[in-house]
């Protein structure tokens, strides 16, 4: 009985002993796995790591890291030497314009928000159009003492507003509202027409409900509330009730379409010799010794201004993907390293990618964004979800570009949040709350979608917030369902809004 017990025990332990082995074994395959794996989606690896590989494979991996920095270094020297050679393309034929005499007449008018001008998106192996190029092309004149070595972050915001200007001079007046087509009423100082909407907490939104007037909404004549019409809208759609009262983007300036004529033509090459100047300086600027909230400001800014340039180089892409083509393509050299529109907003600004634009998320999915370990040093270190309210690829669905300052970076992706829900969001006839795809797909994850409605009444005034919870709980009671809210699809046809600087 004892002979067999130690024949049992003797078998336990063995069983114990192979299964440590394998565990072992294991743990080298895992490890060996992740090595091999880093390796090939050429993340970041220390040289101990590859001790447990065999010493041929060692120095493969050694080799392969070696030449894919090599071509890194070539693709970058590449597309730096492409932005050059197109830059001077450019360049000698508004010469060549220049010396043609053009009738004071003249005038070309870009609708560019219609479908019929999608000709002026380019193909890859296309030059910029004959009339575009004209606006893309920067003559090398020297600006002695004009804005010369400037902070990194006052750079990107002169260079953001040299490009607004530009856009402007370009603009035809007639396709603004007009009551905003005098430049005075952009560029005044004066307080925007209403006020600053105040965060409601969603304690406080109980008492709100006190400023109901009836028992039941009357939506065609609530006139304290919702405009009826000849208020300026800059996000209206089909049954769209809107606010008589949007907050600060009753002040922006819209540019949707491009006129030229003599006199613009001449502004804005002005305008552009200048821009080249900012320009030019980003080759000097060192981003990694930038603090966050500088970093911030400063990508922004410069993602901003580069959109902007590639539309006006390149022409306004028909698609989604020939968007996202541009902004691998459009390029700015920032401390010797070139910086891809795609690059900075999902690399750099660490932005996740757009579910509410399915076309470019999956082109993310399959095409991996590449930076240096000295680029990704230049990156933010954590990943700010309202700069979502900051950028602007020019869509007529695009937040409002505005400048950014590095004092003031947070608070003021908090006003650019609660100016856009402010604009964007409004009311149907059947007491539905309609709010932008974008901003549906901002609040997946942590906003319920029956809680949905009560958080952007956080960002109302009073008088908007108490009437969205007002006709909220009359629907629920009603018989057209209980779904609150509907969204309103992404409008990817061109157009700008610009908010001016000086807000309360």
């Amino acid at each position: 009985m004892a002979g067999r017990e130690n024949s049992r025990d003797h078998s336990i332990f063995q069983l114990e002993k192979d299964v440590l082995n394998l565990q072992l074994l294991l743990q080298e395959e895992i490890k060996l796995h992740d090595v091999l794996e880093k390796a090939v989606e050429d993340a970041a690896f220390e040289l101990s790591d590859l001790s447990c590989l065999p010493n041929d494979a060692q120095e493969l991996l050694c080799n392969i890291t070696t030449l894919k920095n090599t071509v890194g270094k070539l693709e970058e020297e590449m597309i730096y030497l492409n932005f050059q050679l197109i830059q001077e393309r450019n360049e000698r034929r508004l010469v060549e314009y220049q010396l043609k005499q053009l009738p004071g007449s003249l005038q070309i008018m870009y609708p560019i928000a219609q479908a019929t001008l999608d000709d002026l998106a380019l193909e890859e192996e296309e030059g910029p159009t004959e009339l575009i190029q004209q606006f893309a092309a920067i003559e090398r004149v020297p600006l002695k003492g004009v804005l010369n070595h400037l902070h990194p972050n006052k750079l990107s915001e002169e260079i953001v507003r040299c490009m607004k200007d530009i856009f402007i001079s370009l603009a035809n007046c007639h396709s603004f509202p007009s009551t905003f087509s005098s430049p005075e009423s952009f560029c005044s100082s004066s307080s925007p027409q209403g006020h600053i909407p105040t965060f409601w907490p969603l304690s406080e939104l109980t008492s709100i409900s006190s400023w109901r007037h009836s028992s039941q909404v009357d939506i065609q004549y609530n006139n304290d509330v919702l405009t009826t019409g000849g208020v300026f809208d800059p996000y209206k759609v089909r049954e769209k009730l809107s606010w008589i009262d949007i907050g600060n983007y009753s002040l922006v300036k819209e540019v949707s379409w491009m006129s030229v004529e003599k006199k613009q033509l001449e502004a804005a090459s002005d305008l552009l010799k200048v821009f080249r100047s900012l320009v030019e300086q980003l080759t000097e600027v060192n981003p990694i010794h930038l603090s966050y909230p500088e970093k911030l400001a400063f990508w922004v800014n410069l993602y901003n201004a580069l959109i902007m340039h590639a539309y006006l180089a390149y022409g306004v892409p028909k698609s989604d993907m020939k968007l996202f083509a541009l902004m691998q393509k459009a390029a700015y050299i920032v401390g010797g390293h070139s910086y891809s529109a795609a690059c900075i907003e999902y690399v750099v600004l660490k932005m996740k990618p757009p579910i509410h634009r399915p076309q470019t998320a999956l082109l993310l999915a399959l095409q991996k964004l590449k930076l240096s370990e000295e680029q990704k040093r230049c990156s933010i270190d954590t990943y700010e979800p309202l700069v979502t309210f900051a950028l602007s690829c020019g869509t007529f669905s695009s937040p409002a570009v505005k400048v950014y300052s590095a004092g003031n970076v947070k608070e003021e992706l908090q006003q650019a949040q609660r100016d856009f829900i402010r604009a964007s969001v409004g009311m149907s006839n059947k007491r539905k709350l309609l709010i932008p795809k974008m901003l549906h797909a901002f609040t997946r994850g942590f906003v319920d979608e029956s809680n949905l409605p009560i958080w952007i009444s956080g960002f109302l005034t009073q008088q908007q917030a108490g009437f969205v919870e007002q006709c909220i709980s009359q629907r629920k009671y009603s018989l057209l369902g209980s779904r609150s809210c509907g969204v309103i699809p992404y409008d990817s046809r061109f157009r700008y809004l610009f908010l001016p600087e000086i807000l309360r």
